[in-house]
């Protein structure tokens, strides 16, 4: 654990009881970079309340007036979604804290576990970045409600491995990037590399048993992995850093090996379609040789 992670964390025990004086708070935890234990200079503190009813926003206000934060913020996350997400400063520290009602986090665990959601808002898989803070986190209250979450977030359903392997598989045939390349297209090229690097990541998640926590901290979730092309953060480095062309060459590699790893690790999941589409050739027309 860095001390950057182990500061935040003595940190949160000192503003959590503010909080959990509300006899509505069921739960409180750390998430986020602190709870893995990997903080650095320019991470902020992530904490997590439970309440029995979702607080409204002028109770959210007057709990941060009594504590005392600075340049208390609310983010539109919205009542539709039985949550809150805030950001406040307290001792110097930016803190986003997010508040869920127990029925709604409840919900959120039964759509991973039992119906595998593999829903995303913009990049980000939010039921499933749910699941894994509370697989991960540092409980401060509550350890009951959140042991029985994490009871039945274990095992990862194989049945969500496979729905997010499959959502995934819509890689368009790779000859276009070998054309973007040829003719040095760089912000399309890189544009096209995000995308296809996300997809992979995707993918990879799936393969590893990981709910999917999103793309920040990628160097760190991906040398987690057991299941991954060899070497692949510093392939990927290479794709983004080395000449186009050898970028590109490398891409489709790391995508072909990925291609294997399903074939190993879910044969269940059919690529023949997928493979023929990666490796489908694009026409070309070449001019008429002068006699």
């Amino acid at each position: 654990m860095t001390k950057h992670s182990a500061w935040r964390i003595s940190l949160a025990h000192k503003i959590a009881p503010a909080f959990i004086a509300n006899p509505e708070v069921e739960a409180c935890f750390v998430f986020g970079s602190a709870a893995l234990g990997i903080s650095d200079q320019y991470s902020d503190l992530e904490l997590g309340f439970i309440w029995s009813q979702l607080p409204s926003v002028e109770e959210l206000r007057a709990t941060a007036q009594r504590v005392g934060v600075k340049g208390w913020e609310l983010e539109p996350y919205g009542e539709a979604k039985q949550a809150w997400l805030e950001q406040f400063y307290l001792y110097d520290m930016k803190v986003e804290a997010g508040h869920w009602a127990r029925n709604t986090m409840d919900s959120i665990v039964t759509d991973v576990v039992e119906h595998y959601d593999v829903s995303q808002n913009g990049l980000l898989f939010e039921k499933q970045a749910s699941a894994f803070n509370l697989q991960r986190a540092i409980v401060l209250y509550g350890e009951d409600l959140i042991k029985h979450w994490q009871d039945r977030l274990y095992p990862y359903p194989e049945e969500l491995a496979v729905a997010m392997v499959q959502k995934h598989l819509k890689f368009r045939p790779f000859d276009g990037q070998h054309i973007l390349t040829n003719r040095l297209e760089i912000p399309m090229l890189y544009e096209n590399n995000c995308a296809i690097t996300r997809w992979l990541l995707n993918i990879l998640f799936a393969l590893n048993r990981v709910y999917h926590p999103g793309f920040k901290w990628t160097r760190y979730f991906v040398e987690e992995m057991s299941i991954k092309p060899p070497e692949f953060f510093a392939r990927l480095e290479c794709v983004f850093q080395s000449d186009a062309a050898s970028g590109t060459a490398e891409l489709r590699r790391l995508v072909e090996e990925t291609f294997d790893l399903v074939d190993q690790c879910l044969p269940q999941v059919d690529l023949k379609q997928q493979r023929a589409r990666f490796n489908q050739l694009y026409p070309r027309w070449e001019l008429p040789v002068d006699r």
